[in-house]
């Protein structure tokens, strides 16, 4: 039989879809259901889609049989939803973005003047706190405002050698380091069925009528559109028990921002074994045992035939996935919500709590607004207290962009070549490229060869091997 490549299916507008005759067939299970009888059934593809289409009612069944109660859940994957999340705190976003196999894209703080635009938790707007609440949003959004301005004239007049787009750019990712996490953004997310599930349960898990809230709606739209893929979404005590079997110990401000904790031994070597392995496919141990024979020389040259015309937006092998890297890193707010965007990264990250510090960016300390933002930060930190004795989770809503936490980053070379040529570059945001640079220094420490071509994609564009 001849090739044939049909395209079944794409994302569609939903005012477009509200227009089609036939509304109750317009739904993602019949591509799921469809897909999922290809293992089974003689049939072209094509026309499996026509039946489910046909008979909604027994796609619907069929589904539930196959995912539920088969447990075939990548099936699930087929039907992709897109929502638009309007209005929901900067806090919030955190946990909808620890999803891994969901594509996200953000109202960015960086690009957008921010306009006093915030939530009041649901448990405390029937409460004097309230007031308290929003006094100091009002004063961080006051301090941001003037910081905003100051700076912004400031590097008019010092000779910014940017576009004027980028120089109000510049000032505004500085400004926002005062704003709260209570600010609202919004966010297009596209994601399947499947991990739809498992971000409704997580929701289920956090204790904040926000989080309940936005699971509420997510679930009832999902349902409506596919009531046969999305079942398990609450959360029982596996899921919500925490980890209170630790003793308590206090948050501290560390010093030290970037500490490699745990490197793999003899990366190079490793790499350069599974590559060899790859090629010849003889036993693992006769072929390390022929790498570790090779002198430096010989698997330099191996490298540099490896790196041989590679540009900017090459991945390196899989091979270098077999080396990893584990990272304590101790960021702002800001930093993180960069850092978290590499998903295929395993990221732990402690909880809020002023105890840990905060940010002051080097542009405003040359502005000398330290004292401005510590007389902010110090009303910020006892309406923590008053928050957080209210009810547990509540206080980080107050807390800002520029409070620190800590975080355990660990990633395999491949991924860490990805998080350098975007980090490292003269493009990205100041503090996660001084803790990208870092970290390249470190890994090139530990794998001299493999990772020598660590760098942002401006430095590689003038140091590529070709």
């Amino acid at each position: 039989m001849e090739m044939i490549v049909n395209l079944a299916g794409y994302n569609l507008d939903i005012d477009l879809i509200r227009k089609l005759a036939e509304q109750d067939k317009a739904t993602p299970e019949t591509l799921a259901a469809a897909y999922a009888r290809i293992s089974r059934s003689k049939k072209n593809v094509t026309e499996l889609r026509q039946e489910a289409i046909r008979d909604v009612a027994r796609a619907r069944k069929s589904n539930r049989n196959i995912v539920f109660e088969m447990g075939h859940s990548s099936v699930a994957e087929h039907a992709v939803f897109n929502f638009d999340l309007i209005g929901i705190s900067r806090y919030l976003i955190e946990f909808i973005e620890r999803s891994r196999l969901v594509s996200f894209t953000e109202k960015s703080q960086r690009y957008v003047t921010l306009e006093d635009d915030y939530i009041i938790p649901a448990e405390i707007r029937t409460k004097n706190l309230a007031t308290e609440f929003s006094r100091v949003i009002a004063r961080q959004n006051e301090l941001y405002h003037h910081m905003y301005g100051k700076a912004k004239a400031y590097l008019e007049n010092t000779g910014f050698s940017g576009t004027a787009r980028e120089l109000s750019g510049k000032a505004k990712e500085d400004a926002r380091y005062v704003l709260a996490l209570a600010t609202q953004t919004q966010l297009g997310m596209t994601i399947n069925a499947r991990n739809l599930e498992k971000l409704l349960c997580r929701l289920d898990c956090i204790e904040l009528q926000e989080a309940t809230e936005l699971k509420r709606q997510l679930e009832k739209l999902a349902r409506d559109v596919a009531p046969s893929l999305i079942k398990y979404t609450g959360a029982g005590y596996y899921e919500k028990k925490s980890c209170a079997y630790f003793p308590d110990s206090a948050p501290e401000n560390l010093q030290e921002t970037v500490k490699l904790i745990s490197a793999t031994d003899k990366g190079d070597d490793i790499i350069l074994t599974a590559l060899a392995f790859q090629e010849c496919g003889s036993d693992i141990i006769t072929v390390r045992k022929k790498i570790t024979g090779m002198s430096k020389s010989q698997k330099k040259q191996v490298f540099t035939g490896l790196f041989h015309e590679m540009k900017a937006y090459h991945s390196v092998p899989r091979a270098f996935e077999l080396v990893n890297f584990l990272f304590q890193l101790h960021i702002s707010s800001c930093c993180y919500g960069q850092l978290k965007r590499h998903r295929m990264c395993t990221i732990i990250k402690s909880d809020y709590h002023p105890g840990r510090g905060y940010m002051i960016p080097p542009l405003l300390q040359e502005l000398n607004m330290e004292k401005q933002i510590e007389a902010v930060m110090n009303e910020t930190s006892r309406l923590y207290f008053r928050l957080e004795a209210e009810k547990k989770g509540l206080g980080n809503y107050i807390l800002t962009n520029g409070h620190k936490i800590t975080v355990l980053f660990q990633v395999n070379l491949r991924e860490m070549y990805h998080f350098s040529r975007l980090r490292s570059d003269k493009h990205a945001q100041w503090e996660i490229r001084a803790i990208s640079h870092k970290m390249d220094e470190l890994v090139k420490t530990s794998v001299p060869l493999a990772g020598c071509y660590l760098m942002g994609k401006d430095e590689f564009e003038k140091n590529y091997p070709g």
